[in-house]
């Protein structure tokens, strides 16, 4: 409760803050309660606490959070009477499968919530009896919880950014400048042609002042147009060093960190430095020049006429503080529009990477539903901050209209009065817009700088995100030997073991086969021995070596991969399979080819090894595709070949020569198939359930004891055995 609030005696608000991802609503709910007292947890953290895995967080886990920040926690089983008497905020799970702030009860059976991914609620009671699971967390300060200010975000990068490019900033103060200075030649023009040529009849004047206003006219037209050019290139600067930094960041992320987000939210946060850009490049500039010209304007009404100008300099900060106060208010209505934004982009990217299977299961109309209520949900979190920007604008244009016409009655009735002349008049009223228009802008580019922080907390969780940790020892001479002495993992600190007690010694150019039923660790086992994801205990090493003291892009390099979710590029052929390595010769792409047995297929294509292929290559089949893929992973000779179920969709006959080229080969394989030809050739079988290795062994050994693997056979298919 902040310190107004406990003065005056007045409900204090849960501080809102949006979830960035879907999984993270508890984490978000929690981060909220502690706002509330005085401890502004960042996000990150309290998800870190709460072990959010891909899966979500549950209650439990919340709960324990809570404790390891200090608060007292429960969980209770209640009905709604029951939530009057409980302290509030409390966490409420919602719908089955989202959390929520309860903030407060209304007389009327309704409550005010705080949702996480959409804002502020006022739900009514039959809303509430019917979304309210029964399950609450209430929480209570408790002796271990210290006040702790909000984190400012870090903006280190962008003040490098905006340094570097001060000069060119520089250049746009000062062109803006120079047409603010050409554009103050037509005021004190109005003031001689009224005051000296037209009331003096001075003709000889007629001339001069047309010149010298045609002369403002052109100056004012030159500087415009290379101000707009230098913008231009300023923009185009800071969009390359924005969206390329992002973009190199966002691929040396761990592989955990994209497990656990989907493609359509990073897409959201991509295009959040193109708001970034245009504060940095416009914004800066225009709020140095704004400041600039309500100072030099401001004075300039004094010397004309103090009173009047002190009464313009009043009505403008009146019309600031309104702007600010209504600004203000936004902050929170832009960050609920964000997360519904994201949503919209998520759905848009699964529907259209799934519209053939979409057409398959004929959902066009399901997928329909959620698109509408997405933009539904959108048009919804827009509304507020729509309101807002419309009350904003219609009461500072009333404020505008019974301030103009308050200067304009005084500002005459001095001319009346014999102490302003008409020239003074109409150039005191022009520099009153001149006045007004900087002030406006410069409000306005103080709330761009306050939505700011909702693009930056969303942008923050990637650039913010640590990099994968790497070594720096080089691979080159790779032999293949694996060793995994104890590795378990799991997604989160306090989750679920995915992977528990592995150990296994693969030697240099072993073939090993992981078989086990689905959901037993064989992909996540594979992701392991590929360094994509760091074992949560135990140790990995190579050739004898921690893996973590490898470069891991160079030891990646030694090895070669196919896994379930690989995709092609929309490139050529050739490109996809050298994936545009500039060191690659036409003949390795071409020996790859053959050994993946695709060569003949390729160059049957209209363009052979140049042909352009679509969207993860749709006019191929899905066996071409797989050997494409198959191709990739093997154009540089790697020392380690990982393939899950890279050749599931192969016919008998093609499988069978795909992996007697393959097994000429000098390296180390693991194979992860359900095919019974696939694995009978291994030299051992190791068998997965669990998260744990219960067998292994050779097919035969295997296949003359009872266990897990014998029940698996039945199941095997035997195509080609």
């Amino acid at each position: 409760m902040n310190f107004f609030s406990r003065v005056a005696g007045w409900p204090a608000r849960v501080p809102y803050i949006a979830q960035l991802e879907a999984v993270e609503c508890g984490a978000a709910c929690l981060a909220m309660v502690l706002a509330y007292h005085a401890h502004h947890a960042p996000l990150p953290e309290v998800r870190e606490a709460c072990a959010v895995s891909r899966d979500g967080v549950n209650a439990l886990a919340i709960l324990r959070a809570a404790e390891s920040f200090g608060l007292q926690s429960s969980a209770y089983r209640a009905e709604l009477e029951a939530l009057a008497d409980l302290p509030l905020p409390a966490i409420l799970h919602w719908e089955f499968s989202h959390f929520v702030v309860l903030e407060r009860l209304e007389r009327d059976g309704g409550a005010r919530l705080v949702d996480p991914a959409h804002g502020r609620l006022r739900v009514s009671r039959d809303t509430l009896a019917k979304s309210f699971t029964g399950a609450v967390l209430v929480f209570t300060p408790g002796p271990g919880l210290r006040p702790r200010m909000p984190r400012a975000p870090k903006l280190d990068r962008y003040r490098e950014l905006v340094h570097e490019h001060s000069a060119t900033i520089g250049q746009l103060v000062a062109f803006s400048l120079v047409l603010q200075l050409a554009g103050l030649a037509f005021p004190v023009g109005q003031q001689v042609l009224i005051d000296d040529v037209v009331t003096r009849q001075q003709d000889s004047w007629l001339w001069v002042l047309a010149l010298a206003l045609g002369l403002a006219v052109l100056i004012q037209g030159l500087v415009q147009f290379t101000r707009g050019w230098v913008l231009g290139t300023l923009q185009t600067a800071l969009d390359l060093r924005l969206l390329s930094g992002f973009m190199r960041h966002l691929v040396r992320l761990p592989i955990g960190f994209f497990l656990q987000r989907n493609p359509g939210d990073l897409l959201q946060r991509l295009e959040s430095n193109t708001y970034l850009r245009n504060v940095l490049s416009a914004q800066i500039a225009a709020a140095v020049l704004d400041s600039l010209l309500i100072l030099s304007y401001g004075a300039l009404m004094l010397v004309y006429h103090w009173p009047l100008g002190l009464l313009v300099i009043g009505i403008g900060a009146a019309r600031a503080l309104l702007q600010l106060a209504l600004r203000g208010l936004n902050r929170q209505a832009v960050a609920a529009e964000l997360a519904a934004l994201s949503g919209v982009g998520s759905t848009l990217v699964e529907s259209l990477t799934g519209l053939e299977t979409i057409r398959a299961v004929s959902a066009e109309s399901v997928t329909i539903r959620r698109w509408s209520e997405r933009v539904v949900q959108r048009a919804n979190a827009s509304l507020p901050r729509l309101q807002l920007d419309n009350t904003a604008v219609a009461l500072t244009a009333l404020l505008s209209a019974v301030s103009s016409a308050a200067v304009n009655g005084m500002a005459a009735y001095e001319v009346i009065d014999g102490r302003m002349s008409l020239g003074v008049f109409s150039a005191f009223l022009t520099l009153q817009g001149l006045y007004l228009t900087p002030f406006n802008s410069l409000i306005e580019s103080w709330a761009n700088w306050q939505y700011l922080g909702s693009y930056l907390a969303r942008l923050g969780d990637v650039t913010d995100a640590a990099a994968e940790p790497s070594g720096d020892l080089d691979a080159a001479s790779l032999r293949g030997e694996i060793r995994l002495d104890g590795v378990g993992f799991r997604y989160a600190p306090g989750g679920r073991w995915v992977l528990r007690g592995i150990h296994l010694d693969i030697r240099p150019g072993e073939k090993i086969a992981i078989v086990g039923p689905s959901g037993a660790g064989k992909t996540t086992l594979a992701r392991i021995l590929l360094g994509m994801l760091a074992p949560s205990e135990g140790t990995l090493s190579f050739d004898g070596i921690d893996m973590r003291r490898y470069d891991l892009v160079k030891l990646r390099a030694r090895m070669g991969a196919v896994l379930q979710e690989t995709s092609l590029l929309r490139d050529t052929v050739y490109n996809n399979i050298g994936f545009g390595d500039p060191d690659l010769l036409p003949e390795q792409v071409r020996s790859a080819a053959r050994l993946a047995c695709v060569h003949d297929v390729i160059i049957a294509l209209p363009r052979g090894y140049r042909t352009l292929l679509g969207e993860d290559g749709m006019q191929l089949s899905g066996g071409e595709r797989q050997r494409l893929c198959l191709a990739r992973a093997l154009v540089r000779t790697p020392a380690v070949l990982v393939l899950d179920e890279a050749t599931s969709a192969l016919d008998a006959a093609t499988e069978r020569r795909v992996h007697a080229n393959l097994g000429a080969l000098d390296c180390t394989r693991i194979v992860i198939a359900h095919r019974f030809a696939t694995v009978r050739d291994a030299d051992r079988i190791i068998v997965v359930d669990g998260g744990r290795i219960v067998q292994q062994g050779t097919f035969a050994e295997l296949s003359d004891r009872q266990g897990l693997f014998r029940s698996l056979l039945d199941s095997l298919d035997r195509a080609g055995d």
